[in-house]
């Protein structure tokens, strides 16, 4: 069984008031159990005001996580707030660490980690959460296929770090107390953690009924539709206009991809050669739909996803990430979703942090787990 606490902070300027505020939230002495970890997410100033630092140094068990553009708990909720969630047991283990800055490959750093959490472990992970750095040369979706790879499938739920900058330039990920640009955080659970997991996307009334085929891509760029570049396509079927792509943020692009299964991409603008920047890499050959998405839509799946966790948790934590995409479509009423999330979870033990791209284990119909990257959606693990 695992017991999760919650603290929270607005504190970014003065770090002793800070840490205090979180500790006597948490009061670690009394309700941590044999084995703990600390979650940590929040806007990118406190890892400038030493925050992150500070209390992950103060903490007698590993922290990790990732910047966000905002994030709330059952202990306060913030457009520029620091979350720290703590996971703590008896019965279960949380083994830890942070890779070697990525470059251009994943394959050496993740490798190295995987193999240094995992060593002497007498059973499998029951999952593995990975907290993955925003780099715009290296898809997010990378990671994840070499985590598969190394793992033999493993469920993984996770999010991709993002920041409020418009080049995402301070998107940290954290590894006690440490940030990081180009590494990424991991922890194995490892013992009966029995979690389950649910996630909503975009409704299907909502898919524009044009389908066309993806010709051409470099890992996260999308370069050409029917054998045209990205750009012209949207504009030949009325979605974009002389060029400009800043509206396609609130719309998510479907991939239908081989296996029967969906990817959400979010696109993050345009390269200025007729190309768009995805949120994760896309197949060749995939077929490609869009799909509207508007603020009751965010609202509406929220309020129907997270009344059904609660419903499945029965006194257990939940933990959900939600795809920043769906926070761009709710205007001048930003903290509407995570209001909505509080309004239905009411005492319940949890923490929702918005993400540059969801990592979740999807069930396919042959009851294979298949862990995608997702953009547009919000996901959700109960402990």
């Amino acid at each position: 069984m695992i017991k999760m606490l919650t603290a929270f902070t607005e504190e970014i300027d003065d770090v002793d008031l800070a840490v205090s505020e979180l500790l006597g939230r948490l009061d670690p002495d009394h309700n941590c159990l044999t084995n703990s970890l600390g979650i940590v997410h929040c806007y990118s100033d406190f890892v400038d005001s030493g925050v992150v630092k500070a209390v992950s140094e103060k903490l007698p068990f590993d922290t990790l996580g990732s910047t966000t553009i905002s994030a709330s708990s059952s202990a306060g909720l913030s457009q520029t707030g620091l979350s720290l969630t703590v996971l703590t047991s008896e019965d279960l283990r949380f083994v830890s660490g942070v890779s070697a800055p990525i470059t251009d490959s994943v394959d050496a750093p993740l490798t190295e980690l995987y193999n240094r959490i995992t060593a002497g472990l007498s059973e499998k992970p029951a999952m593995l959460m990975p907290f993955i750095p925003f780099l715009l040369n290296v898809g997010g979706d990378e990671f994840i296929e070499k985590l598969d790879a190394l793992s033999g499938g493993i469920p993984a739920f996770g999010t991709l770090a993002i920041s409020n900058e418009p080049d995402y330039s301070r998107s940290y990920t954290f590894y006690n107390g440490e940030s990081y640009l180009a590494s990424m955080a991991l922890v194995a659970v490892v013992g009966d953690a029995a979690p389950e997991f649910l996630s909503v996307s975009v409704n299907e009334e909502n898919i524009l009924r044009q389908k066309a085929v993806i010709t051409g891509v470099n890992r996260n760029i999308l370069q050409t539709i029917n054998n045209i570049s990205a750009v012209s396509y949207l504009e030949s079927i009325g979605i974009v206009k002389g060029g400009d792509v800043s509206g396609l943020q609130a719309m998510p692009f479907i991939i239908y991809l081989e296996d029967g299964s969906l990817l959400i991409r979010a696109c993050i603008g345009g390269t200025g050669d007729g190309s768009l920047i995805l949120c994760g890499a896309v197949p060749v050959n995939s077929a490609i739909a869009l799909a509207t998405m508007g603020f009751e839509d965010v609202i509406s799946s929220s309020e129907s996803k997270v009344t059904e966790a609660l419903a499945a948790a029965k006194g257990r934590g939940i933990l959900m990430y939600s795809c920043a995409g769906r926070n761009w479509c709710l205007g001048m009423q930003p903290m509407a979703e995570h209001e909505k999330v509080k309004e239905c979870l009411d005492n319940t033990p949890y923490h929702f942090v918005y993400s540059g791209g969801e990592i979740f284990p999807s069930m396919l119909g042959d009851g294979r787990v298949v862990n995608h990257l997702q953009n547009d959606s919000l996901i959700i693990c109960i402990l």
